[in-house]
């Protein structure tokens, strides 16, 4: 299962890793990752777009992305360091206009009882 998919999302990741985040998300902007049969890696790609934008500090996309890895692997958000570290920032940071999506997002995958 090694095509054309694969690589961008693969090269999303490296350039994520790699700081480049206006170059993965170019990339990411040209992907249909609803191709992928994998929810996992559905997930991890919102996670790592989220990872992007969170980056430039830009939370509407952050909490965005973060609710799209949460529909892709539910129970995976719950113990997945990347999203919780985001949530954590985004708990810290976001604006009061969009506390009550964090907070939600925080609650339901354990952060805030």
């Amino acid at each position: 299962m090694f095509g054309p998919l694969k690589v961008g999302l693969h090269t999303v990741s490296v350039e994520m890793q790699a700081g480049e985040v206006s170059e993965a998300l170019y990339v990411a902007d040209h992907l249909d990752v609803n191709q992928s049969p994998s929810l996992e890696r559905r997930m991890t790609f919102a996670l790592e777009v989220a990872r992007c934008y969170d980056q430039r500090q830009e939370d509407a996309a952050v909490i965005l992305h973060l609710m799209n890895a949460e529909a892709n692997g539910p129970e995976d958000m719950r113990y997945n360091t990347l999203a919780r570290d985001l949530v954590r920032s985004l708990l810290k940071r976001a604006r009061p206009t969009f506390q009550p999506q964090v907070q939600s997002v925080a609650r339901r995958i354990g952060l805030l009882e």
